[in-house]
């Protein structure tokens, strides 16, 4: 009697057990691990003659089916309604979702600084607007001569120039001289018939005058005024940015006022 006791209780322990495993045990397993057990408990083998059921043995095949049937639900209830795979009252991960990156865009070209400062020659007799952040170099004699090229260290031409690229580009470069007994015609198409002219060019007005100005990418222009003959050129280093240009060089004689009166001879 003892005996059946103790199985009673062994049993009612594994059934409580198992009632109460942790909520993220899958559902299938428990249900597996109670019919093994069931499977497993040690049953009388048939003699010849009837034995005689007692209560006890009743009672214990009647917790048996009972747990059977329990687990049984559980199993088909987590079957119909999902099984929780997280913790109580935790909430649900969320899927990352995968964002494209940005394509680079690339930076537009950087513009010309505005031409706000004025630069007056004395001794070339003209004036001129410039790049903000540029810096000046007057001339300190007259373009006596028509030898070229005008480049950067000569003393008879005014140079205008970023000081950031030196002598690497790009600066303008001006100069003037009497045009003597020649006619402005003739003058002007002397300088473009010169080393440093432009065999393809084509007409410019500079301060009311007409002269004319290299076509494509020669930025020289020359003019004449009152007798007096000008020679502007704009050079493209290695280091020059590609908006200086043509056209940019055309902004800045647009803001050419010429003075031939106060020119040194």
């Amino acid at each position: 009697m003892t005996d059946s006791k103790t199985s009673d209780r062994d049993v009612n322990r594994a059934i409580r057990s198992w009632l109460h495993e942790d909520r993220h045990e899958d559902v299938s397993r428990v249900a597996g691990a109670v019919l093994d057990q069931v499977d497993a408990t040690p049953q009388r083998r048939a003699t010849p003659w009837p034995a005689r059921r007692t209560p006890i043995m009743n009672k214990f095949v009647a917790i048996g089916l009972g747990a059977a049937a329990v687990v049984l639900a559980l199993f088909l209830g987590a079957q119909l309604f999902g099984a929780p795979t997280s913790g109580v009252g935790s909430q649900p991960t969320a899927t990352p979702q995968l964002t494209a990156s940005p394509e680079p865009t690339s930076s537009p070209p950087s513009s010309p600084p505005p031409l706000i400062p004025s630069f007056s020659s004395t001794v070339n007799g003209y004036s001129v607007s410039y790049p903000e952040g540029w810096e000046t170099r007057a001339a300190t004699e007259p373009w006596s001569e028509s030898t070229f090229p005008l480049n950067f260290e000569r003393p008879d031409v005014d140079v205008l120039y970023d000081p950031s690229l030196n002598s690497g580009g790009p600066f303008l470069a001006i100069a003037s001289q009497p045009i003597g007994d020649s006619t402005p015609e003739d003058w002007v198409a002397l300088q473009m018939a010169s080393d440093e002219g432009c065999s393809a060019h084509m007409a410019v007005t500079i301060d009311g005058f007409t002269g004319q100005i290299g076509r494509n990418e020669c930025n020289v222009a020359v003019v004449t005024a009152a007798g007096h003959g000008y020679w502007f050129q704009l050079y493209t280093g290695s280091e020059a940015p590609a908006t200086y240009d043509h056209a940019w060089f055309e902004e800045v004689l647009a803001t050419v006022q010429l003075h031939p009166e106060d020119a040194t001879d």
